[in-house]
């Protein structure tokens, strides 16, 4: 039972702060800016977070700043929920693998897919976009709050 608290309270910390960092991500940085919000619509990203109430999300990955591009064709989202509402973590439960097609040459991508790239139950998650065969291109942290 102390090891289940402790454990709990530690994914619970981390996540906070993980989620407190992204938030405050500089776009001048080496890495890929990996992040969500509501929609992308007529080239605008709608309501950019890392809390969102239960629903459909679309993911931006935008490489611009590592002036790079993603490579590749064949890409997917791994979606991992790591703690419930209530922020009880047991173990990692991959919920889904959203494939996506895109162009080797994009360095701005937007994922989104009402259907496969929804989150129906409150939680912490982690999103991580993955290349094939298995290489994670980046990840982000997310929480899912009851509407």
């Amino acid at each position: 039972m102390k090891t289940s608290f402790v454990k709990t309270v530690l994914i619970i910390a981390v996540t906070a702060v993980t989620i407190f960092l992204s938030g405050r991500a500089n776009a001048q940085t080496d890495a890929p800016h990996f992040y969500f919000c509501e929609s992308y619509t007529n080239g605008q990203e709608i309501n950019v977070s890392n809390t969102f109430s239960t629903g459909y999300l679309t993911a931006m990955l935008d490489l611009r700043p590592t002036e790079t591009t993603i490579g590749v064709r064949d890409v997917a989202l791994e979606i991992t929920m790591i703690a419930d509402e209530h922020g009880f973590y047991d173990s990692e439960l991959v919920i889904d693998l959203v494939k996506f097609t895109v162009d080797p040459s994009w360095d701005y991508i937007y994922f989104t897919d009402e259907e496969n790239l929804k989150f129906d139950k409150p939680g912490i998650y982690r999103v991580m976009l993955m290349k094939e065969p298995n290489q994670q291109v980046a990840s982000g942290i997310l929480k899912i709050t009851a509407k």
